[in-house]
């Protein structure tokens, strides 16, 4: 049987080789809610992008696993015509989840030839501490600092972005719709 798309890379146990970022945030619904909510909400609906990330526009599943269980991959689309993918590594739920992006096409490709993330949901009294942590596996010693300028300024941007997108979404609707489901309502 071929593969129609590139197997993912081994990842590094050395995380010095990685440019790292973590964001975080406080949402008002419980802990046990959110990563049941969040592992099926379509990415298109909160990875907005920034200037220099495109936004996501759509997935589409690789042969294997479910989405939601250890080993589903699937192809991620964004607005410029260029692609990555995405392998869950290992679930914790409802605590959280940690997965593998890798075979970028665009620009980043040239400094990084994979990444690694880890998304919690920890309780915080009735609410949930998201801690979301992500780092770039740098091709080179030489890359890493260009790499890390970038996962800095910009990729953190981009993941706070989507967090602000979930918190607002969360808060006031609850895990009862998806995000989606409320931009057609209102559309309506």
């Amino acid at each position: 049987m071929s593969l129609d798309f590139t197997p993912a890379p081994e990842t590094d146990s050395n995380t010095a080789t990685y440019a790292c970022v973590r964001v975080e945030e406080t949402i008002d619904i419980p802990a046990d809610e959110f990563m049941g909510w969040y592992m099926f909400e379509p990415i298109e609906n909160f990875m907005l992008g920034t200037i220099v990330v495109p936004p996501i526009t759509g997935t589409e599943p690789l042969p294997g696993p479910a989405w939601g269980e250890p080993g589903a991959a699937r192809r991620i689309f964004f607005r410029d015509g260029t692609v990555s993918l995405e392998r869950i590594l290992s679930t914790d739920f409802p605590r959280g989840y940690s997965y593998q992006p890798w075979a970028y096409t665009n620009p980043v490709r040239l400094l990084s030839d994979h990444a690694v993330s880890t998304m919690r949901a920890e309780p915080e009294g009735a609410m949930t501490r998201i801690v979301w942590d992500y780092g770039f596996h740098a091709r080179s010693r030489l890359a890493k600092p260009l790499l890390q300028l970038f996962v800095s300024l910009d990729w953190k941007r981009n993941l706070q972005g989507a967090l602000r997108v979930l918190k607002m979404h969360l808060e006031v609707h609850g895990t009862a719709k998806r995000i989606h489901e409320i931009a057609r309502l209102r559309a309506a």
